[in-house]
């Protein structure tokens, strides 16, 4: 597979947690002692959308729907425009966030769809935020 411009894809972007050991000053400040033990076994490949997002040579992210097979011939610039050019993929990115927030923020699985002021939110959000 490769991007719409005929870039070849080299990679995933990845979370990674890890941790690294602190000490508190007296006044609550604290500073990290260096190294961090990485949780390898919790490695998880990004996602937008609810798609996974792959990179380019030329660092360049572009979501799975995007990408077109490696004998294609590339899109026209018109039609390789990055994913967040398009408003149904940005309105599923915000809904996934709104929804991961309020579940995070109330421990509730909470969907937008059944809150009437943040469809509105979202809605608003989407028409502000046209890309040029």
């Amino acid at each position: 597979m490769k991007a719409p411009d005929g870039t070849p894809i080299v990679a995933t972007p990845e979370n990674i947690p890890g941790t690294c050991a602190v000490e508190f000053n007296a006044d609550g400040t604290f500073w990290h002692l260096g190294g961090t033990n990485i949780d390898w076994d919790s490695q998880k490949t990004v996602l937008l959308a609810g798609q996974t997002v792959f990179i380019d040579e030329n660092d360049n992210e572009w979501l799975q729907s995007q990408l077109i097979a490696d004998d294609a011939d590339e899109l026209p610039a018109e039609q390789n425009k990055p994913w967040f050019h398009d408003r149904v993929l940005r309105r599923v990115e915000i809904l996934k966030t709104v929804e991961a927030l309020m579940d995070r923020v109330t421990g509730q699985k909470l969907k937008v769809k059944d809150c009437q002021y943040l469809t509105r939110a979202v809605t608003l959000l989407l028409d502000r935020s046209e890309p040029e």
